[in-house]
């Protein structure tokens, strides 16, 4: 990660701390910060607002974009002066604080994960935290070199009680949002791996054993952390049919370009054939060149309970879209962690008339930093003063700030507006005590009951 070359340290919860939740120290207006988003990696902001009672800063990325983000994801660059552990905000006890050779904080040495060994130098330690400043990057961690080997010893251990954290019936998402061995925010459909064994989504970035890019809702992979294999990760490929590579590269299409239908030819079929090694499809791999084509539009045209084509709402019939914007499904055989067969998308549009209905009558009731995030390749959820997650819902949002982080001078893609050339319909509008207008909207020719 090229984002600074000392990042001054993370204000984090622990679960050592004799304080409890209580943070390390309080951020001020006007500082500037590293924040981490949910793919993993840091963006360089400065604070505009501070809640004390949320415990979130308002932060304003470089592109003058601004959003909430919890402070345990907020990194920095000032030591505070006084000297005390970052992370218990402790004086030192018999012993001096280990002080960190990049960022200069100071810990005590049962404080950090993992405990620092009496046998280390103090002179050229590194802490955690600006290992993985340095070590994650996008489409995985460093491999090689002096960081990626510190990685993988302090990948080992996670910095947080995995027990501890609150998760969905669907084991996607939890309350702490707190993800990965990096302990940030995650959105488990946008380019993150979900361990076989414990269960905890790990960012891309963040991962030492991809061998090619991740996309976006791609979960077939039978992959185990660091932690339960007390070692290096290990990943295995799950074979695909065409029914799941055609719904895999629709869904990837449609996060990326912010449209529902794309052209067979020119972008479904022009994508397959330009990322073929990249898919890593097994035996699908073998497929001659000339017969790709006819196969994936056999999927496309006899799975109508996952696609439609433009001829069926009176548009190009080279066109094709997903009927709802969701990953392709796994098999409960292909994940553990799966509590129910996947429902029919057909079925479930018709059963969840009622459920939508409740959903727009209490969205417009709810607790503004409480609403569902939307399915997009960056969400609200940071923007999200609880921190608290939910089921995203592919046409239902309330929109009050820009969906998009900065990633300005950090090589990522640049931000987008959140409509996309699908027609977008105002549902609903209300005004906050603050004086905050937010919108209910659907878009991308999803019914909303």
């Amino acid at each position: 990660c090229q984002i600074l070359p000392a990042p001054k340290g993370i204000s984090k919860l622990s679960p050592k701390s004799p304080r409890g939740a209580a943070l390390r120290r309080e951020f001020s207006e006007g500082e500037d910060v590293l924040a981490r988003w949910s793919d993993g990696l840091l963006y360089l902001g400065n604070v505009k607002r501070v809640d004390s009672v949320k415990q979130c800063c308002l932060v304003r990325f470089e592109d003058n974009s601004e959003f909430w983000v919890l402070r345990k994801d907020i990194h920095s660059f000032s030591s505070g002066g006084e000297e005390v552990c970052c992370i218990c905000d402790s004086p030192p006890l018999k012993e001096p604080l280990v002080n960190c050779l990049k960022c200069r904080h100071g810990y005590h040495p049962e404080c950090h994960t993992p405990p620092i060994e009496p046998e280390v130098d103090p002179n050229s330690w590194i802490c955690r935290q600006c290992v993985f400043a340095v070590a994650t990057k996008r489409g995985g961690a460093l491999k090689r070199g002096r960081f990626a080997r510190l990685m993988q010893i302090m990948k080992v251990r996670l910095p947080y009680q995995l027990s501890s954290l609150d998760w969905d019936p669907q084991h996607l998402t939890n309350q702490q949002q707190c993800y990965c061995y990096c302990a940030g925010p995650g959105e488990w459909n946008l380019k993150m791996l979900q361990c076989g064994s414990c269960g905890q989504w790990f960012h891309e970035a963040c991962t030492q054993c991809l061998t090619k890019p991740l996309l976006y809702g791609d979960r077939f992979y039978q992959f185990q952390c660091s932690v339960c294999t007390n070692g290096p990760e290990t990943i295995q490929r799950l074979p695909m049919t065409w029914v799941d590579l055609a719904h895999l590269v629709l869904y990837h299409l449609s996060l990326c370009c912010k449209r529902k239908y794309f052209d067979f030819d020119h972008e479904i079929m022009s994508f397959a054939n330009e990322n073929w090694e990249s898919l890593l499809l097994g035996t699908l791999s073998d497929t001659p060149r000339q017969d790709r084509c006819q196969n994936l539009l056999n999927a496309l045209n006899s799975h109508k309970d996952r696609f439609v084509s433009g001829k069926e709402i009176k548009k190009k019939k080279c066109l094709f879209g997903l009927q709802v914007r969701a990953p392709p499904p796994l098999s409960s055989d292909q994940s553990p962690f799966i509590a129910e067969q996947p429902i029919n998308i057909t079925h479930r549009r018709r059963s969840e008339t009622k459920a939508h209905q409740d959903l727009l009558i209490s969205t417009l009731n709810a607790d503004p930093c409480r609403l569902p995030a939307p399915c997009l390749p960056f969400s609200l959820s940071s923007a999200h003063p609880t921190g608290q997650r939910y089921e995203s819902c592919p046409s239902l949002f309330l929109h009050d700030v820009p969906p998009y982080p900065s990633t300005v001078g950090m090589g990522g893609p640049t931000p987008m507006g959140w409509g996309g050339s699908d027609g977008v319909r105002i549902l609903a509008r209300r005004v906050t005590s603050d004086g905050k207008v937010q919108y209910l909207v659907e878009w991308g020719n999803v019914s909303v009951y």
